[in-house]
C-alpha cells in the first residue's frame, strides 16, 4: 500500500529548513542592528552634547537646542529610511529559492500520493459496489478479495495477478 508518510516528513523537513533559514537571517540582522543602535546611541549622545555646548557659546542655549534637535530629527529620518530597505544578497536569495523549491516538490509528491490513494480507493469501492449490486455473482468471493488486495498493494499485485488470471472464467 502506498504510504505518504515519507513525503509528508520531507515536506515538514523542507518547511522547517526554510523557517530556520529565515530565522537565522533575521537573527543575524537583528544582532547587527542591535550593536549598531547601541554604538550609534552612544555616539549621537556624545556628539549632541559636544555640538550643543559648542553651539551654545555662539548662539545661546535656545538656538543651540533648536539646531541640535533638527540635526537629530534628520539623522533619525535617514536611519529609518536605510532600515526600511529590504536588500538581500544574491546568496540569500538563491538559498531561499532552493528552500521554496524543495517545499513545492514535497507538496507535489504528497499531492500525487494522495491522488494515487484516491484512485485505488475508487477502484476498490467500484469493485465492492459491483459485489453488493450482484453484477459479479459469477465470481468467487476469494477472487474478489484477492482483487481488492491487489488494487491496494503494488507489491502484492505482481504476486496475486497471475493467480487471478488463471481463476477468472
Amino acid at each position: 500500500m502506498l504510504d505518504p508518510t515519507p513525503n509528508m516528513r520531507r515536506l515538514a523537513e523542507a518547511e522547517l529548513q526554510r523557517a530556520e533559514l529565515e530565522a537565522r537571517r533575521l537573527a543575524r540582522r537583528a544582532g547587527w542592528i542591535g550593536i549598531g543602535v547601541l554604538f550609534a546611541g552612544l555616539a549621537i549622545t556624545m556628539l549632541t552634547l559636544a555640538g550643543f555646548l559648542a553651539l551654545s557659546e555662539v548662539y545661546g542655549y535656545t538656538w543651540a537646542a533648536a539646531i541640535s534637535g533638527t540635526a537629530l530629527v534628520l539623522l533619525a529620518f535617514i536611519s529609518l529610511l536605510v532600515a526600511s530597505q529590504k536588500h538581500q544578497g544574491r546568496a540569500a536569495q538563491l538559498e531561499m529559492q532552493l528552500a521554496n523549491r524543495s517545499v513545492e516538490d514535497a507538496r507535489r509528491e504528497i499531492r500525487r500520493d494522495f491522488e494515487v490513494i484516491e484512485k485505488r480507493l475508487d477502484e476498490l469501492s467500484m469493485g465492492l459496489l459491483g459485489l453488493f449490486k450482484g453484477s459479479t455473482s459469477n465470481l468467487p468471493i476469494l477472487t474478489l478479495i484477492l482483487g481488492a488486495v491487489a488494487a491496494l498493494s503494488p507489491a502484492l499485485r505482481h504476486i496475486i495477478m497471475p493467480f487471478l488470471k488463471r481463476t477468472e472464467p
